[in-house]
């Protein structure tokens, strides 16, 4: 299947293209920017595959969690691309995109994610890594304090996310178990293309919605409040 991957929903930036088995990304940390650098690298991987929008089969995008304002640029375009083109779009987490970068050259294993989610809390997420599968989630997908993060009954943990770097003591105290460092800190598209063709469902164009646990908190708390 011919396709392409684009994320934005942190601040990272980055595209990646499938045609006729054949793969080619692009990545870049660039903190703000998204809508200046998102199309021309749309095009840059196309190029290097000899490749034009009209071959494309499927769109693949980051649907969060992560920065409210990248999430909507990736999801935006992702619909216009794929409504121009008439094809689905595999909305991935950016959570499970990073278990699997994290976790599938050490599969079986059990990978905790926390991307620093900034106010002093992160989004957080826990998950089975197994080969030629999509991750399991073990604990469900969350923002919340660093020391609120439920406790993992494992024996070993592969860790993946710039909340660990932001919060350590926190986060190892609040999980409970030994931790190993996988280097992942961020998302790629290349990795939700991986976990789309593994068969990460599609939704049409019109379906697609983003991921904003930060709407789910203030939603629940004023309910609350009430």
């Amino acid at each position: 299947m011919n396709l392409l991957a684009i994320d934005t929903s942190t601040e990272a930036c980055s595209a990646a293209a499938l045609i006729d088995g054949a793969w080619a990304e692009r990545a870049e940390t660039i903190g703000r920017g998204h809508t200046d650098r998102l199309m021309p690298m749309v095009q840059d991987v196309l190029s290097d595959l000899r490749a034009s929008v009209s071959d494309l089969e499927l769109i693949v995008v980051g649907r969060g969690p992560g920065a409210f304002t990248g999430i909507r640029i990736g999801v935006a375009c992702a619909q216009g691309l794929a409504q121009g083109l008439a094809c689905p779009v595999a909305p991935v987490s950016s959570l499970a995109a990073m278990a699997w970068q994290a976790g599938r050259d050490q599969a079986p294993c059990d990978v905790a994610v926390a991307i620093d989610a900034r106010a002093g809390g992160v989004y957080f997420a826990c998950y089975r890594v197994q080969c030629d599968a999509l991750p399991e989630q073990r604990v469900a997908e969350r923002v919340c304090a660093p020391e609120a993060v439920p406790a993992l009954n494992s024996e070993r943990v592969r860790t993946a996310g710039t909340g660990w770097g932001r919060h350590p003591e926190l986060l190892r105290s609040a999980v409970g178990c030994p931790l190993q460092d996988s280097g992942v800190q961020l998302p790629t598209a290349r990795a939700m293309a991986e976990l789309a063709l593994l068969g990460s469902p599609t939704v049409a164009p019109a379906e697609l919605e983003p991921t904003y646990l930060r709407d789910q908190v203030v939603h629940q708390t004023r309910t609350t409040e009430r």
